[in-house]
């Protein structure tokens, strides 16, 4: 988790396409759900972006999928 870079796509002028946590998983259970929140509302602001988000732990997903600020720029992907 890097709060830090929450901010950074807000930033971007120029449209992006943005692979979120290429080396991680947003939805692991080490991962707060008030940052997860935060991510998606971060995505739902900056339209202008395309992200892509993968995730292997469907189950989370689908327990928070109704609490989060889905927008039509972000592509969710589950790998089984």
């Amino acid at each position: 988790m890097h709060p830090d870079q929450l901010e950074l796509p807000l930033r971007w002028k120029k449209p992006r396409i943005v692979l979120v946590n290429s080396m991680s998983d947003l939805f692991h259970p080490s991962v707060l759900t008030a940052f997860i929140k935060d991510v998606f509302s971060v995505m739902a602001q900056t339209r202008r972006h395309t992200y892509r988000v993968l995730t292997m732990r469907s189950k989370r997903l689908l327990q928070l999928s109704d609490q989060l600020n889905w927008s039509p720029n972000i592509w969710m992907g589950v790998h089984r």
